[in-house]
Parts: C-alpha cells; structure tokens; sequence
C-alpha cells in the first residue's frame, strides 16, 4: 500500500470522469514523483440521463459525493467509490472492487441559447448554480429537508443583475454566497431573502425602475467601485474570478478583466487594495494559499504567487506553457499528517494543482511565504537550493473545468511486467540483424563499365583503394569484362 494524492478531474468526453492518484513523494533539491494510476471512470446513469461534460463540481453534503454541472445545464449528484484510509485494516479482495460513479439524483436548469456556466458552490442544505443571463438556482439535497418554509421547493430559480461571470461560498457562511460578474459588482446574497416570495423582490422597484441606493431583495451587501483613475474617468467593473480567503468570513478577493487582484472587508464598501500583477490580459482564477497568500493566473502563461499583504509576487512557475483555467488549492494538513494548520516560512510543500487550457493537469510544489513583511527570504530564496515552485508531474488528456482534492489514502500501485519482454525482443532484432549483414560480405557489379576513353581513370580508382584498408566486410569484387582486340590496318 502507497500512500497517494486523491483527484477527481473531468474528461474529454461525455459521461466520464477521470481519477487521479499521485504517491507522495520526497522533497529533495530536485523533486520527483512516480508515475501517478489513471483511472477513467465511466458513469452509471441508470433512469437519469447520461451526463454531459463536466464544467463545475463542488462536494456534496454526503461523504464519497460531489454535484457536476454539465455542458446539457443538469446538475447531478454522484456517489463515488470510497477512499481507503491508512487506519482502515488492508482488505486485498476490496480492493480489487471499483464501484462505478453513480447518479443518484439530477436536475435540470432552463438556459438561454446563449448561457454559459457562471459556477456552482455549497451552501446550507444544497447548492447554488448560476448562469451568465443572471439566472441563480437553488438545489436542495436529497438527504436534507429544508428547515424554513420560505424555500418551498427542491430547486428554486430567480433572476438578479447580469452578466454573471463568477460565484463563491465559505463554510464559515453557510447561509449566504457571493456573485460578481461585467458591470456587476460584488455582492453578498442571503438564501432565504433571495429565493423568497415573489412579493419581496417586488419591493425594490418602483415605476418599472430599481431604486436609487436600494439593494435587490436578499441582497444583503454591495461594494464599491475603484475611485476614478488620473483623468477622472470611470474605470470599469469586469470580474472574472472571485474567491474568499482560508480562515476569515469577512476577506474577499477578486480578479478583474484588467488584470488587477483586488481585496475588500465586507464590513466597509470600499476596496482596499486594487493591484495590477497580470503579465497579459485578466485574472482568470483566484485561489487562497496559506495564510496571505494568493495564488492566481491571467490570460497568457503566468501562474504565480501573490503576498496579499504588500502585493508582491513571491514566484512564478516559469516552466508553464498554457493558460491555467482552473486552480486546485491542497491543504497544509495533508503535507502535516495532521490536522494541524500551522506552517513553517520558506518550508517547500505540495500546495497547489491545476488544469491548463492544453487539457493538462499539473501538481506544484509551494514555498511558504514569510511571517514578517520586512523578511525578503521568500524573495532571494532565503539561501535554499531549488526552486520555490516546481511542476513535478503533468498528466495530459484531461477535460476542461474544475476539478476536487479528495485528500489522502492508501492504494496499491501495480507496476506492468511488459518493460523486461520489449527489452528482450529489442535484443532479438540487433542480433538477427548482425547476422544479415554478416552474410552480405560480397557485393556483385552487375552494371557496365564506362568506355574505353575513361577506362584508365577508373582502374586508378580502383587500385587505389587496396585490400589492406578495407575490412572484410567492406571488400567489393568488381569483375570487369576482358578488351577487346583491335584490328591493325
């Protein structure tokens, strides 16, 4: 038994999902990871519809369980097989079982021609999915029971301003979610006001027009934009990926289309800080490291880490050679073997994963950033050898969306036995050719010989190569024709 990495990823095709597990490897001066088991799972769907190409999952509210939102607009509900622990007793015969991924319940969303996924988060008792029209549903699980009244059904649909472009929720608010999108800025919505009744919405409009300075019914906090720039314009509202960070409910972080990192405390409206650390284009995603720290990636090859605290790059990943479209954030407690969260500065661990637009999956070796700001060890590298951010496996043929850290457990890794068989067989071929050639030492001139006029040159051509520096498989016999006899007249 191995200890591994578990991953869930989507695949290239429809219906499938694809299980990676990578074994933990050794940090030395030059990382290395063995050969990580591949595993395309196919979906038994059974009276559901079969799923489509996964966008968006997220973690169910039952252990072994994630909810997908597919390219057909369904949200399904999948049990997957479970993951054996190392305090678990080894069971050989159960581990040869591999239960495939099963739908156990799915719904479907009414999109416009033109909807895309905006994304799919957790909240208390479900989840919420979101389009690009604005279109928010509420999906119920099937083993918890609404506890108000006021969310009448399963799955509950409304309307709020677009276009939507990204969705985020924290475990710390279970009640609420956060959506932000192009001239939409970020606000925070409460599920029970939100998915109300019909007179509630009604409140904030009057005359077929929205209020001035009035929040949408549910909506229980808005920021603000950025002050005007040095010509006194307005700068525009675009955010394409948003995300809180690990252990605050008031801290968010936002990437906006002009490639800067911005920060805001919910308990004031205005941003706090608005960086610009894109290379080219915007901010694609956004996801929380260890304590200040952010790692984000834009439009072209750039994926780095940020110091949130002054707005510094830590490092970059100079080895990419894609756009990273989706970030995977791994816990300090699986690099700890605890549940402890404390971490040391400058130590180098396996933080951080993601899916490239080369339909690639990678894992990343992360350095922690420093306790003090005045430190620059994480900047000059603090004296270490090796670099602070490293690729240390990349498996192609992986779907584009969002992808899960399933954590870590214990699986058999079976090496193939065909490696010794090819070497044979190659060994075979070289000795079948030497004896081919070696019967091949003489070769016969068939073809004529030049006229009479160039004979002379080419018998000086042919003593000049004499026998002594030819070897014996190299020696050519030319037999030449006899002259002919001329007539005297």
């Amino acid at each position: 038994m191995v200890q591994t990495l578990n991953f869930i990823v989507p695949s290239l095709y429809p219906n499938t999902l694809i299980d990676l597990s990578f074994p933990t490897p050794p940090l030395g001066l030059v990382p290395s990871i063995p050969e990580p088991i591949v595993q395309h799972l196919p979906i038994k769907y059974g009276s559901y519809q079969p799923l489509g190409r996964s966008k968006f999952m997220i973690n169910g509210t039952r252990d072994d369980e994630i909810m997908i939102a597919d390219d057909k607009f369904q949200i399904s509900s999948i049990q997957l097989n479970p993951i054996k622990n190392s305090d678990e007793p080894e069971n050989p015969e159960k581990e040869q079982e591999i239960i495939p991924p099963t739908i156990i319940n799915q719904e479907n969303v009414k999109a416009r021609s033109k909807d895309v996924w905006a994304g799919l988060v957790n909240v208390r008792g479900g989840s919420i999915s979101a389009l690009t029209s604005g279109q928010i549903t509420y999906h119920s699980s099937s083993s918890s029971s609404s506890s108000s009244d006021e969310i009448k059904t399963s799955s509950s649909s409304r309307i709020i301003p677009s276009p939507l472009q990204c969705i985020t929720s924290t475990s710390l608010l279970p009640n609420s979610f956060v959506t932000a999108g192009k001239e939409v800025d970020i606000s925070i919505w409460d599920i029970e006001r939100t998915f109300g009744s019909s007179d509630q919405v009604t409140k904030t409009w009057e005359n077929g027009k929205r209020k001035k300075n009035v929040l949408e019914a549910g909506q229980i906090w808005q920021a603000k934009n950025v002050p005007q720039n040095n010509l006194s314009l307005r700068q525009p509202i675009n955010h394409l990926s948003l995300t809180y960070i690990n252990g605050s409910p008031h801290h968010l972080v936002s990437g906006t289309k002009a490639g800067t990192i911005r920060q805001f405390d919910t308990r004031q409206r205005k941003p706090l800080s608005d960086w610009k650390v894109a290379r080219e284009g915007g901010i694609n995603c956004v996801v929380s490291g260890v304590e200040n720290e952010l790692f984000f990636s834009d439009h072209s090859n750039l994926l780095a880490s940020l110091d949130l605290r002054i707005g510094k790059i830590l490092y970059t990943y100079s080895n990419m050679t894609s756009t990273s479209l989706n970030l995977i954030s791994i816990p300090l407690s699986i690099n700890n073997n605890d549940d402890d969260d404390s971490y040391n500065k400058f130590e180098r661990r396996i933080g951080l994963s993601s899916i490239s637009s080369d339909s690639t999956f990678r894992i990343h070796t992360t350095t922690n950033p420093p306790n003090n700001i005045k430190e620059k060890g994480n900047y000059n590298n603090n004296g270490q050898q090796g670099k602070k951010g490293e690729i240390l496996k990349i498996v192609g043929g992986i779907g584009i969306g969002q992808g899960l850290f399933r954590g870590k457990g214990n699986r058999n890794l079976i090496i193939p036995k065909t490696s010794k068989k090819n070497e044979g067989d190659d060994e075979e071929e070289e000795i079948d050719e030497e004896e081919i050639w070696k019967g091949m030492d003489e070769i016969k001139d068939q073809g004529k010989l030049p006229e009479s006029g160039d004979e002379d040159e080419d018998e000086d051509q042919i003593d000049f190569s004499s026998e002594s520096d030819l070897g014996e498989e190299d020696k050519i016999i030319i037999r030449s024709k006899p002259k002919k006899k001329v007539r005297k007249v």
